[in-house]
């Protein structure tokens, strides 16, 4: 199963693959009113009015996403609002914004459409399936609860590591490759390093994000959950997963900047690299565009995921459209969506955003040999993609509990409690949420 895996991921990446029609979704009548757009038979456009999108972040330069609604507005001739709610303030937020019926017309979210899939228009309605990227739509379109494609991929990423090309260089050293990859200990070494030759403040840095600390527990052959026939048990209190634990929090008090992954500040760890603070940055894809249009004080470089005990890991998902099936303008916001992923439009975005293709026909094409080096680098990422992730994504767990599994590896990097500790008490309320049972 891993060397299917490990085709089916790279192949989904890297080529223009047909990949399997997706079959219907159930659907309210809100999207079977929406499959007359799709096959054409629609009151025709809509002009005139106002398309309120909500997103995460103020746009930056080279906003894809940004420079698509700006020039849909100007051919349609209807105007943009954009609400920038954050990623975490859109989770608490999102329920009070449905009960008072107060949501926008469409939404880049990387998870309230999975979450709350019945608040949101089933995209198999709105759009032809069969043209996207099967892998894509499951993991970063589908609802947890049922098979319906509630969001449509705008964005299809890997986690991946970016490194300071001049930090090694003064340091005295080479960059791993895909063929000579590092193992973790050996990052943590080199880390060291650059600390003390690089002219870096820290040797290493890692969003806080559970799913970036996830790299490390899959490499060493841990996960949340095991397959127990039909359900699940709880592993995340494993001894694998306890040692790795461990070593982050050791990791911390040594080569990163432990205020970041311990609570003391709020700043972004992808701040540090583009300033040169850090010489190794533990992110995701999605970065790679902004690196290349921001950072000019030294050259920087993507380099593989490094070894555990158990290879190389790394996590996919992404950024969906979705929209609100109780908005004012649903059906503007279809014809957004439908202009954004016709060959033309999104041939053009996917160019400025640089990243990873959610449609079959359609590929980025980097346009240097810096970019293509860099991009070969990044899709060969999806080699190492486990078994372990995709059955800790096939049970759902972040229906049950979300946020409190980082919560708990921040309070053991702070030093509140230990390793075991922390993961121990995860696992309970996990198991008391869920109704599964413990593994250990």
């Amino acid at each position: 199963m891993r060397k299917m895996l490990k085709k089916t991921m790279a192949g989904v990446m890297m080529m223009s693959l047909a990949a399997a029609a997706l079959t219907g979704c159930g659907g309210s009548s809100k999207s079977d009113s929406a499959a007359t757009t799709v096959a054409g038979e629609s009151a025709g456009p809509i002009s005139g009015q106002i398309l309120q999108v909500m997103i995460s972040e103020e746009p930056g330069e080279g906003d894809a996403l940004g420079n698509a609604l700006k020039k849909w507005s100007e051919e349609s001739g209807n105007e943009i609002k954009q609400i920038i709610i954050s990623h975490d303030d859109m989770l608490s937020k999102f329920p009070s914004m449905a009960k008072n019926n107060d949501l926008p017309d469409l939404v880049a979210t990387t998870r309230l459409h999975q979450l709350y899939p019945e608040e949101f228009v089933d995209m198999s309605g709105v759009l032809d399936l069969s043209k996207f990227n099967e892998s894509a739509l499951k993991i970063v379109g589908k609802s947890y609860s049922s098979d319906a494609i509630t969001g449509i991929p705008d964005q299809y990423t890997t986690t991946c590591m970016f490194y300071n090309q001049d930090a090694f260089e003064a340091a005295g050293l080479e960059a791993p490759t895909a063929e000579n990859p590092w193992t973790w200990d050996e990052l943590y070494e080199n880390a060291k390093t650059l600390q003390e030759k690089g002219g870096v403040k820290y040797g290493f840095a890692a969003d806080v994000s559970r799913a970036r600390y996830d790299i490390l527990m899959y490499a060493n052959g841990g996960s949340l959950v095991q397959q127990d026939g039909d359900t699940f048990k709880v592993a995340v209190n494993s001894a694998e997963n306890v040692a790795t634990l461990e070593r982050f929090v050791q990791a911390n008090n040594e080569v990163m900047p432990k205020a970041i992954w311990a609570g003391g500040t709020t700043d972004n760890p992808v701040e540090y690299f583009k300033n040169g603070d850090a010489a190794i940055l533990l992110s995701g894809s999605w970065n790679y565009n902004t690196f290349t249009t921001e950072i000019s004080k030294f050259a920087f470089g993507v380099m593989p995921t490094p070894k555990g005990s158990a290879g190389q890991s790394a996590i996919i998902g992404g950024e969906a459209l979705a929209i609100p099936a109780n908005g004012k303008n649903v059906e503007l916001a279809k014809q957004f969506v439908q202009w954004l992923f016709e060959d033309e439009h999104y041939t053009e975005f996917l160019q400025i955003r640089k990243e990873p293709s959610v449609m079959n026909d359609i590929t980025y094409t980097p346009d240097t040999d810096k970019a293509k080096e860099d991009f070969a680098t990044i899709q060969n990422e999806t080699n190492y993609v486990t078994d372990t992730f995709m059955v800790d994504e096939s049970s759902s767990w972040r229906t049950y509990k979300d946020n409190e599994y980082r919560d708990a590896i921040k309070r053991a990097v702070a030093g509140e409690v230990t390793a075991q500790e922390a993961l121990d008490g995860f696992a309970k309320a996990l198991a008391e949420s869920s109704g599964w049972a413990m593994a250990n």
